[in-house]
């Protein structure tokens, strides 16, 4: 399961909203991903862990109202279905989420992490082994940077995001 964070306009926003199933809603999340038509940031596979990181609970445990939380999982839910889920966050809700993101003390995280805590919590995928944790820490924070960057651009275009992990 990877995650995918897709820039959207309106227009193309209302498209997707109008899709009546995930099938659909992930051919067109492919297909504007195929054809470029919108910015992307694709976490790949350490969404979970980086939830983990910021918020203590797994991303299958996201907490509402916690803008730490919803910049990894999204404020609002579309569909879920077999471990996957699509959401979205409107770009008026941005604000506060890229607020929250530039406020956490990365030395803190990088100190807390906790490959013991990782694995015990059973976060995805299986990768966490103490024997990786400087590169793991580092992976986490290089993705929380890029995501607060993608966050950052997308606000300043005026942008909703659509959220895949599937």
């Amino acid at each position: 399961m990877i995650a995918c964070y897709m820039s959207l306009t309106d227009e193309i926003a209302d498209q997707i909203a109008g899709l009546g199933t995930l099938e659909e809603v992930i051919e067109q999340i492919e297909d504007l991903s195929v054809r470029d038509l919108c910015p992307l940031y694709e976490m790949d596979k350490l969404w979970d862990g980086l939830h983990y990181l910021l918020t203590g609970n797994p991303a299958s445990e996201p907490i509402e109202n916690h803008p730490l939380s919803e910049a990894i999982v999204g404020v609002h839910d579309l569909f879920a279905e077999d471990g996957g889920f699509i959401s979205a966050i409107g770009c008026d809700e941005l604000g506060k989420i890229i607020t929250e993101l530039k406020q956490v003390d990365r030395q803190a995280l990088k100190n807390q992490f906790s490959i013991a805590s990782f694995q015990k919590a059973k976060i995805y995928p299986n990768i966490w082994e103490e024997s990786k944790r400087e590169e793991l820490a580092t992976e986490l924070l290089r993705e929380l940077e890029g995501l607060l960057r993608f966050y950052e651009e997308s606000e300043q275009a005026h942008r909703d995001v659509l959220i895949s992990i599937y």
